[in-house]
């Protein structure tokens, strides 16, 4: 039964992933698709429309192996060696920026939602 559930909430976020595309060739966006999809997902779930409990078995998969889903990556890193001899220095600034960014940003804002959580369960304090 849980095999089952994973499977439907890993299809619907492949369903949004597809409804974000979509958005995006309709309307001549120059955004990724699935940067739209989860834009949408993320307005769903802030609203109320969509509980996180409908997808917390699938998106938890997603994230168990999320270093799986890197793996094309890395083997197209090592294919394009000569590319990182030229530039590989550039590259790294922009990698740790980057991951910099992604990492500061994931904690402030999880520290956020934490903390409205913590006070929507606790009710207002006089």
């Amino acid at each position: 039964m849980q095999a089952i559930r994973v499977i439907i909430q890993i299809t619907i976020l492949c369903l949004f992933y597809e409804l974000g595309k979509w958005v995006a060739a309709f309307l001549h966006l120059p955004i990724p698709g699935s940067i739209i999809g989860m834009l949408l997902l993320f307005l769903l779930l802030l609203s109320g429309v969509v509980n996180e409990r409908l997808l917390i078995d699938g998106s938890g998969f997603f994230l168990r192996h999320f270093s799986f889903f890197f793996l094309p990556l890395s083997v197209s890193a090592i294919v394009l060696g000569s590319y990182f001899k030229e530039y590989g220095w550039k590259l790294i600034i922009i990698l740790f920026v980057s991951a910099l960014i992604g990492f500061v940003s994931t904690a402030l804002s999880a520290d956020r939602l934490i903390k409205w959580k913590e006070k929507r369960k606790h009710g207002p304090s006089y």
